[in-house]
């Protein structure tokens, strides 16, 4: 069971969700995409009325695990929240998209670990001195690094302070409350460590599926943008078992089932495993997810409606020695007027590029997604983009 919104739905999911005919919530959203497949000749979408997409979305009896249901974005969740009698499918959400919710469920694994919740208010009032340096000031609600602030000096706090004024007007008309919350506030303590992102679900049994691996890098210690992300053989074989385990023992804190989740997390240079936050019924956001698509040739939404594991031996065959890369072609801060964006230039600067996916950048904050292929000994041109604003490709 698939529900389609706002703000993007990528081809890929769609012409899945049509071959299969996966049940889809018959939304605003949905209708509009199906109308578009129809003139195009595309096979239709399965759209499934609102009264009864609900009632396929209870459990079968008491002790079942919930059915499997995918969003592709956070819109979605409240229309689940409102229109589902499924107390354990909603509490899954309630229990990871409030970032204080997730930090107290979790304590007994992190009892030393400081965080302190704040309206907005609170936190303009907030002095400087009661800060445990280093820290990150984040929505308690939020998605996509918006609002992420590293906090190590006086200066940081106040220009993150200024920023967050500035800024949350701006959210409130691109995200409704239950995806991105500009008066509920988080101050946690800095993780240090190597940051990855990974689609992950819980399975019948809530034991952890991982679908994919990729690791966050950044242009400077600053830098909390989304710009660039990477997989690979090596990502996914040092890491997939050791993940695996620690998603199984948060697990059994959370009580999951059927439940997929996109999680960032930090792994030290001793090996410890902090999360950073958990993202409810989705994997990758807008259409990040499909890297795995385009790196190892399978998807991740399907492994999860299909209740099965992927088989990592045949999808790493042949492919060492190689990044498979995700970038966000995210705008810079007080990015100027952009009338147009030059993507046959941008893909000029790279080896292989598996695929552009363009997005309005008038409306959202980013010009699109780059995915690449990269050999691994030659990362020059993943390094040049983590540092570019990307105002040389706009006019």
């Amino acid at each position: 069971m698939i529900i389609f919104d706002e703000p993007y739905v990528s081809p890929e999911l769609l012409d899945y969700a049509a071959a299969r005919r996966e049940p889809v919530l018959d939304n605003a959203v949905a209708r509009d995409l199906s109308r578009a497949r129809a003139l195009s000749g595309a096979a239709p979408l399965n759209l499934i009325a609102e009264a009864e997409f609900a009632a396929q979305c209870r459990k079968s009896c008491p002790d079942c695990a919930p059915p499997r249901i995918y969003t592709c974005s956070e819109n979605s969740l409240a229309w689940v929240c409102d229109h589902v009698d499924n107390a354990e499918l909603v509490s899954g959400i309630e229990k990871l998209k409030n970032k204080a919710r997730t930090r107290e469920l979790l304590r007994p694994l992190y009892d030393d670990y400081f965080y302190r919740r704040l309206s907005l208010d609170a936190l303009r009032h907030l002095p400087f001195e009661e800060l445990r340096l280093p820290c990150v000031v984040k929505p308690s609600v939020g998605f996509f690094s918006l609002g992420v602030r590293i906090v190590r000096t006086r200066e940081d706090w106040l220009a993150a302070i200024a920023a967050i004024e500035q800024e949350s007007a701006h959210w409130r008309e691109q995200y409704p409350d239950s995806v991105v919350d500009s008066e509920d506030w988080l101050i946690e303590e800095y993780i240090d460590g190597d940051e990855y992102a990974v689609d992950v679900y819980f399975d019948a049994q809530g034991q952890a599926v991982i679908c994919n691996i990729l690791r966050h890098e950044f242009a400077s210690a600053s830098d909390v943008s989304d710009r660039l992300y990477y997989t690979g053989a090596s990502v996914v074989r040092s890491h997939l078992a050791e993940f695996e385990a620690w998603f199984n023992k948060v697990n059994s804190l959370l009580g999951l089932r059927n439940f997929p989740t996109h999680v960032e997390l930090r792994r030290d240079a001793q090996g410890r495993i902090r999360p950073i936050e958990f993202n409810a019924l989705r994997f990758a956001g807008w259409c990040c997810t499909d890297v795995t698509l385009f790196s190892w040739g399978f998807h991740t939404y399907g492994c999860f409606l299909e209740g099965r594991r992927p088989d990592w031996d045949k999808a790493l065959a042949g492919r060492e020695g190689k990044l498979y890369t995700l970038i966000v072609l995210n705008k810079p801060e007080s990015c100027p007027p952009v009338r147009t964006f030059d993507y046959e230039a941008l893909s000029r600067g790279f080896a292989r590029v598996l695929h552009v996916r363009k997005s309005d950048f008038t409306r959202y904050g980013l010009f699109g997604f780059l995915f690449t292929e990269t050999p691994e000994n030659q990362r020059e041109e993943l390094d040049r983009i983590a540092r570019s604003n990307l105002l040389e490709f706009t006019s």
